[in-house]
């Protein structure tokens, strides 16, 4: 099994801790535990699977914070742990994940302030955060080209920047604290 590369027990109903010998199986490339009902802290063991490119623990019942170890896992392009009781704040190393193409977040437990650096992720094309308290803080103005941005309810405030309508398919960033206008360079972007 050390050849194993991908593993999906999604939507079972396994329970107890997430083994930390999952760390073992180093040419894994996808892991998903979606959709179980597994407690206590991500393993830090799961930062020696250094091939991975999926990684998916939302909905379960985790704890504690994301480990540092989880760092080692260079060309992760797939990173979801929606729907856990996590704490503490999003790891900064988040952003240092250059091939990132997708970060799912939502009702995660864990809080702001998000770091800057995943704004900036060149290959995240898909960006979805919600749920998130924390201190307010502005988009960047740095041009964002995503297919999704989905950032509600995490303590946004200041104007939509107008790079933000770039994003191809949806746009969510509903409640909130922005103010100001749509502008109507918008509208003629859609329609012309």
């Amino acid at each position: 099994m050390k050849n194993l590369s991908f593993i999906s027990l999604t939507a079972n109903r396994l329970s107890g801790n997430i083994p930390g010998h999952l760390g073992s199986f180093t040419a894994l490339n996808y892991l998903s535990l979606e959709s179980n009902q597994f407690s206590g802290v991500v393993p830090p063991e799961l930062g020696k699977l250094v091939n991975l490119e999926t990684m998916i623990l939302s909905g379960n019942k985790l704890v504690g914070t994301l480990p540092e170890a989880l760092a080692q896992i260079k060309d992760l392009k797939d990173f979801r742990v929606s729907d856990n009781n996590l704490n503490g704040t999003v790891p900064e190393f988040i952003g240092n994940c250059t091939q990132l193409q997708k970060l799912e977040l939502y009702a995660t437990g864990l809080q702001g302030p998000i770091p800057l650096a995943i704004f900036q992720l060149e290959k995240l094309s898909d960006l979805r955060i919600a749920d998130m308290p924390g201190p307010e803080f502005q988009l960047p103005k740095k041009p964002i080209e995503r297919k999704y941005l989905v950032l509600r309810n995490i303590n946004l405030t200041g104007t939509i920047p107008e790079n933000a309508w770039k994003v191809e398919k949806t746009l969510d960033l509903t409640f909130n604290k922005l103010v100001g206008e749509i502008p109507p360079t918008t509208i003629r972007r859609q329609f012309t």
